[in-house]
């Protein structure tokens, strides 16, 4: 019990300081946290204990959901040409670049290979929009394109994890005709539930959108499809609804960013090996470069086409990742693809995809006045 309470007080206090020197150092809490991690776990000896394991694969299904949630399908159909060739190239040809990397510089199996060069084709939700914000361009139609190609993006890059082992059974194709059953049926509950029973202290909406995410996870997973892709799915299923009423969005933020998310990025940060860092820092540095190249190979020739204001801003911020490569790392530990070494040059490699590239945009930062 004594070493429960010692994890537990640490870990707590650990998250209230990444927050504070988030805010102050304009930095991602979520790099914070996985750095705090890293020390939690080499440097004091805190142990993933069973509720730290639980909150954080309850965290990964949340941001998982959110990335859906957070889809403006509208957004998408408006520029479904232009942000589906960019984000579609900004998947593509960092998967092939990373795949080609693996391939000659280590005898990393094919499916750590591949899992790991899906986690580094992503871009990243959170940063994008956190630079956006900070240099208040989100009005600007630049930064809207920005956003669909990351939608865009981070889609393929989920839907390409879930296909990398497929043993598909009875229970997939139970699942595909739930949900699209789901697709009709559970945005209308949901709507019922808020007319009915919303804002008030027991905020029965969010505990709806908790039970059905868990459960169309849970199907999922059983389906073979693996439960991130439930939860993903159910995001764009529900992203309409949650939309149309204002106040359902930040709750669930409230409850994934002050809570859950911390437990993710923490344990993923007690998962890395700092051993398996130094050894191997090369290999981090390569798949870095390779993946900054091949996203500015990949998407600058469209970014100057359709975003010609700020086509090095935008490449840039395509080459960020942070939570969905997390995400996708970590299920890829998770299901065996990659070993302890593999996992923590994959994420070490994520997390510095968040820094390297956000330095850079800052310096392209294009004229906010320019509609």
């Amino acid at each position: 019990m004594a070493v429960d309470l010692y994890s537990t007080a640490l870990i707590a206090a650990v998250v209230v300081l990444t927050g504070i020197l988030s805010i102050r150092l304009r930095i991602s809490s979520s790099i914070l946290e996985a750095g705090a991690g890293i020390i939690l776990a080499s440097v004091l000896g805190v142990g993933i204990e069973a509720w730290l394991d639980f909150l954080a694969t309850f965290g990964g299904l949340m941001l998982t959901f959110l990335a859906g949630a957070e889809v403006d399908l509208y957004l998408l159909r408006n520029s479904a040409k232009q942000s589906f060739t960019i984000g579609s190239m900004a998947f593509a040809v960092p998967l092939i670049g990373e795949v080609a990397f693996l391939s000659l510089f280590t005898d990393w199996s094919t499916l750590a290979v591949l899992a790991a060069s899906i986690a580094l084709t992503t871009t990243s939700v959170a940063v994008v929009y956190s630079v956006l914000l900070e240099y208040e361009l989100m009005d600007l139609k630049a930064s809207r394109m920005i956003i669909a190609a990351t939608f865009v993006n981070d889609i393929l890059t989920l839907i390409a994890i879930t296909l990398i082992s497929p043993s598909f059974n009875f229970y997939t194709i139970a699942f595909l005709l739930i949900i699209a059953f789901l697709i009709l049926v559970l945005p209308k509950i949901l709507e019922y539930v808020v007319e009915s029973y919303g804002k008030r202290a027991v905020e029965l909406e969010l505990r709806f959108i908790f039970a059905a995410m868990l459960g169309v996870s849970f199907i999922a997973d059983v389906g073979k499809l693996h439960a991130v892709f439930g939860a993903f799915v159910l995001g764009l299923v529900f992203a309409n609804c949650i939309h149309s009423y204002s106040d359902i969005l930040p709750k669930i933020r409230s409850v994934t960013f002050s809570l859950l998310s911390p437990a993710f990025f923490l344990r993923a940060g007690m998962l890395i090996s700092i051993s398996a860092v130094a050894q191997n820092i090369g290999i981090i540095l390569g798949l870095l470069g390779v993946k900054m190249l091949s996203k500015f190979i990949g998407t600058y020739y469209f970014n100057k086409k359709w975003i010609p204001e700020a086509p090095i801003f935008s490449t840039m911020l395509l080459s960020t990742g942070l939570t969905v490569g997390t995400i996708t790392a970590t299920l890829g530990r998770d299901l065996g693809f990659l070993d302890q070494t593999q996992f923590s040059i994959a994420i070490t490699t994520v997390i510095l995809s968040a820094i390297v590239p956000t330095l850079i945009a800052k310096r392209f930062v294009p004229d906010k006045s320019v509609k």
